[in-house]
């Protein structure tokens, strides 16, 4: 198979480096203090600031990799190729031909598990710093996702315009009034959680596709903080004194203090206490590493936010997570909720609540979408409640400047922070009050 002739791609050369289109602009909102406060920080300038892309302008193409069939494996896929050599031990060396193409052609002679071993390196013709480049060289995989997914770039470029959140409510459901049929009304509710949404030119982009480009692209750095950020930035004229909840990937944060610089300027710049801000991880990411997990959640708290950890039940570590992390805000997997009022459902969510209980933390019941769900959840102690009976997600950016205040609680409604602070029937672990200062959701 021949290569195609050598000529600039006509998506892909636009979204790599050296070319003005996708030269990240300056937030308007962005001041010369909050420059100086990122700087020193270590924040501005880093990996979540702006999506890597494939460099551009050359015809060389460099594959490393420890695994000897890798190499016989994209050395065979190139073997009708002039150009190609094998400078040393593991090592390919393409010339002369579309680096795009060479990449494609490479991860196409590979597994998905060994793509990710073979490093891959295209580059830049006007730097001389090889072995610095090459110590940061992209896996295959990564490299031929961001060639695949490039016409995503210019979204992180124009951030504000692209990306919004929307905001589904969440209830209280404490108390002994009846639920209506259709759900509690804004009276009830006590806060939102943010998810994440992304228009491109040609409209709104999947949230499943948005996240799964960025996770094989090496970019959900960026979109986890375009998350928070927009979550915060959305919410700012209309919140009042309900609590926000914010999705946070803790794989993306090297260190607390450094990695949430821009989030803790964007609620400042909204006007949103850090005590009304509830940042929540999701059980089902993964989290190899709990003592990192638990660093992250102590530097929040720190700042007076609370914690939450959600989808607890949809994995098998999930009530060790429970119980070491202590998470103020425990959100039950859909799965478990889906199935109340379910004897053996019912029996999990009891055990949650108990232990949430036992602490101070609070239960939160997800994806309810009956009234028998709801009563159910409230019957076995969970205290709030989120899910398509309550309310669907709303975007409330054409609402920002009308000046509406949000709506008030009958009496006997807990507010937002008396329903979320409270305690348990020990006064010793009580959870103190911050201080001042369905297809598959993609959260903000």
């Amino acid at each position: 198979m021949s290569p195609p002739a050598l000529k600039p791609d006509p998506v892909r050369a636009d979204a790599l480096p050296g070319t003005s289109r996708h030269r990240r602009r300056p937030l308007a909102s962005t001041t010369h203090d909050d420059d100086e406060e990122l700087l020193m920080s270590g924040c501005l300038g880093c990996s979540c600031e702006r999506a890597a892309e494939n460099e551009s302008g050359g015809d060389r193409v460099l594959l490393a990799t420890r695994v000897r069939h890798n190499q016989r494996a994209v050395r065979d896929a190139l073997a009708d190729l002039p150009g190609v050599s094998e400078p040393g031990p593991g090592l390919i060396e393409v010339r002369g031909h579309d680096p795009a193409w060479v990449i494609r052609t490479a991860r196409a002679a590979l597994t998905s598990v060994e793509a990710d071993e073979v490093r891959a390196l295209i580059p830049a013709p006007h730097r001389t710093d090889l072995i610095a480049q090459a110590l940061t060289a992209s896996s295959l995989t990564q490299l031929a996702a961001r060639a695949e997914h490039a016409d995503l770039l210019p979204l992180f470029e124009d951030e504000e315009t692209a990306f919004h959140a929307v905001y589904q409510p969440i209830v209280s459901l404490t108390g002994d009034s009846p639920l209506p049929p259709a759900g509690p009304g804004p009276a009830d509710v006590v806060g939102y959680e943010a998810l994440l949404r992304a228009t491109g030119p040609n409209g709104p982009i999947m949230p499943d596709q948005l996240f799964g480009a960025a996770a094989d692209a090496g970019w959900l750095h960026v979109l986890d903080r375009v998350g928070r950020t927009s979550a915060l930035r959305g919410a700012a004229g209309w919140l009042g004194d309900a609590t926000l909840f914010v999705n946070f990937l803790p794989t993306t944060i090297y260190r607390p203090e450094v990695c949430l610089a821009t989030t803790e300027r964007a609620a400042r710049q909204a006007g949103i206490d850090l005590g009304q801000v509830v940042f929540e991880v999701t059980e089902s990411e993964r989290v190899t590493d709990l003592d990192h997990l638990s660093r992250v959640f102590d530097y929040y708290r720190q700042q007076g936010c609370r914690v939450a950890l959600d989808d607890l039940g949809a994995g098998y570590s999930s009530l060790n997570m429970l119980v070491r992390l202590r998470p103020d805000v425990v959100k039950l997997d859909k799965e478990i909720v889906g199935r109340l009022p379910d004897p053996s459902s019912r029996a999990v969510v009891a055990a949650v609540v108990e232990i949430a209980a036992s602490y101070g933390g609070t239960v939160l019941a997800e994806c309810i979408e009956t009234r028998e769900q709801a009563l159910s959840a409230r019957e076995l102690g969970v205290t709030l409640g989120q899910g398509w009976y309550f309310g669907r997600p709303q975007d409330r950016r054409e609402r920002q400047d009308d000046g509406t205040p949000h709506r008030a609680r009958p009496t006997g409604v807990a507010s937002p922070r008396e329903a979320l602070t409270r305690s348990g029937d020990d006064p010793a672990v009580r959870v103190p009050a911050p201080r001042s200062g369905s297809d598959r959701e993609v959260r903000a």
